[in-house]
């Protein structure tokens, strides 16, 4: 099995110690953490990445705006894109429907969930 390539788009160091936990119970696959949407853009430039995992309120830019520069700089649309917020499950869903996302997951997160959700998007 390839090992599949997670970026996390998170400017909290304890949300992406969590992700990283989740991420590190999925055998085959590697989580990175940009802080910024400039890392973020840092990192895609010379990698492949299979999902990207991107918070809403990052320190440079917001995460609706970040997808949209990402896809338009040549991140595929088959890389599917999840939303990562605080927001409740309502208006996740909508900002994550607007903001071009594929899906959203709302902290804190739910493990098992999360697992399944990981499992779905890196079929």
């Amino acid at each position: 099995m390839a090992l599949r390539s997670v970026l996390y788009v998170e400017d909290d160091p304890v949300n992406a110690l969590v992700m990283q936990g989740i991420v590190e119970l999925r055998a085959g696959c590697r989580l990175q953490v940009a802080r910024s949407g400039a890392e973020a853009r840092a990192l895609l430039a010379g990698q492949r990445v299979d999902l990207l995992l991107c918070d809403l309120r990052l320190p440079d830019v917001t995460g609706d705006v970040l997808l949209a520069e990402l896809r338009a700089a040549g991140l595929a649309a088959a890389v599917p894109a999840v939303l990562v917020t605080a927001e409740s499950e309502f208006v996740a869903a909508d900002l994550a429907r607007r903001g071009g996302f594929d899906g959203f997951w709302c902290k804190p997160l739910n493990v098992a969930a999360a697992l399944r959700s990981l499992e779905h998007w890196l079929a």
